[in-house]
């Protein structure tokens, strides 16, 4: 009898969690058609490149490129905020087909803040926290400046720009993005070896393998001097960059990634016109 009223209890618990976890992943939205004029401000465009232009085994170069900057992407989802994961994935399962305009936009701000409109949320109430998913959203400058104080071996670590800040128990610690993004790091990691050695550029050979070792290893300073002597038909940026969506600090830096391919006929163009910016410029009205 009490084996079997256990078990009943446990049903009945296991379908209130189920029942929370449902009720959790219902979404609030603001109206629909604000979101739609704020869609309408964006023009889709489609970025293309000529191939001719690279040989095979760059255009697979090109390809192992864009293949890894999706994993980046992922990454700099779950930087902006902490949310952001479990929202697309409810916009995603959801049922209702207006939360496909919610989930365009929501993928053009990354995230549910209208960069657009000062960050106000067009899902949810909660206003975006000012560190994004950098910091815990419950922690205050006087706090962290507070810890470092008291513990200023961590310093460093707490200041740089490749890490974010956690609590373990009444601690706060800081995780190399190494660790906090090794699951997608690695494998961009292992796209960018690929690309490296598919290239046929020395000098984006060097750069790739070395930021591949960066996003292991958490050191990003031999690869940063690797780009900077990049001479490559193919141009990429891929890596920790700007801090601009730190607000709390202005210490974390965001993941990003572009591709270029530069056009030598059109590159030929405006350097025709750049040897006549000092003439324009003074003929300026």
């Amino acid at each position: 009898m009490i084996k079997n009223l256990i078990f009943i209890l446990g049903i009945l618990v296991m379908s209130i969690l189920t029942l929370n976890c449902k009720r959790s992943m219902e979404l609030q939205k603001i109206d629909l058609q604000h979101v739609k004029k704020q869609l309408e401000k964006f023009a889709p465009v489609t970025i293309a490149f000529d191939k001719s232009i690279l040989s095979d085994k760059d255009q697979q170069v090109v390809k192992k490129l864009v293949e890894a900057s999706k994993l980046i992407d992922k990454i700099f989802l779950r930087q902006v905020y902490s949310k952001n994961e479990s929202i697309k994935k409810a916009l995603l399962e959801s049922k209702d087909p207006n939360s496909k305009t919610y989930l365009e936009y929501f993928n053009i701000m990354y995230g549910p803040f209208d960069r657009l409109d000062e960050n106000k949320p067009f899902i949810g109430t909660s206003p975006k926290p000012e560190g994004s998913n950098y910091y815990p959203e419950d922690v205050s400058k006087d706090e962290f400046l507070n810890w470092i104080d008291k513990y200023p071996e961590v310093k460093s670590d707490f200041e740089s720009n490749f890490t974010i800040i956690r609590r373990k128990g009444n601690d706060l610690v800081a995780i190399p993005y190494s660790k906090a993004f090794e699951d997608l790091l690695k494998p961009a990691a292992r796209l960018l070896k690929e690309a490296a050695e598919l290239s046929e550029n020395e000098s984006l050979q060097k750069f790739l393998t070395n930021r591949a070792e960066a996003f292991l290893s958490n050191n990003y300073f031999q690869s940063d001097m690797d780009w900077m002597d990049l001479d490559s038909p193919t141009e990429v940026v891929i890596g920790p960059y700007e801090v601009y969506e730190d607000a709390f600090m202005g210490y974390k830096a965001a993941f990003e990634s572009f591709i270029t391919v530069v056009d030598p006929v059109e590159s030929e163009k405006i350097a025709t016109v750049a040897n006549y910016l000092d003439e324009m410029e003074r003929n300026l009205p």
